[in-house]
């Protein structure tokens, strides 16, 4: 991705060990991104319009991935991902229902992961 279209991914997820590895893998993509231990702590950093997508887990305590979402789409935030260990269709559906732009399923592929920031990368 080159300086124009660099993209801010905004990373939620409550394993530390996740947030690492996404962030150092984009990184090593030249893509910039900001990691977040919780839902909680996203909505109240007010870094919110430095995102220009959110990668969220499903399963967070405090607020889940699916109420962040509600968040974000009621706010006119970024196009948010969810990403779970626990995917099953009626997941799937409510994410999508609730106004996911995607939903990755742990382990995350990186070409799909790829594939999701480039299509909610500004144009």
């Amino acid at each position: 991705m080159n300086s124009e279209t660099q993209t801010a991914v905004a990373i939620v997820d409550d394993d530390p060990f996740l947030l690492e590895s996404l962030h150092d893998f984009f990184d090593a993509m030249g893509i910039k991104s900001r990691t977040y231990r919780s839902a909680d702590v996203f909505l109240m950093s007010g870094e919110l319009h430095l995102a220009h997508c959110v990668l969220a887990d499903l399963k967070m305590p405090g607020t889940n991935g699916l109420e962040l979402l509600e968040t974000l789409v009621k706010r006119g935030g970024p196009p948010v991902c969810i990403m779970t260990s626990f995917s099953d269709d009626r997941t799937r559906a409510a994410a999508k229902a609730c106004g996911a732009a995607g939903f990755l399923e742990k382990p995350i592929s990186s070409a799909d992961l790829l594939a999701f920031i480039e299509a909610s990368s500004p144009k």
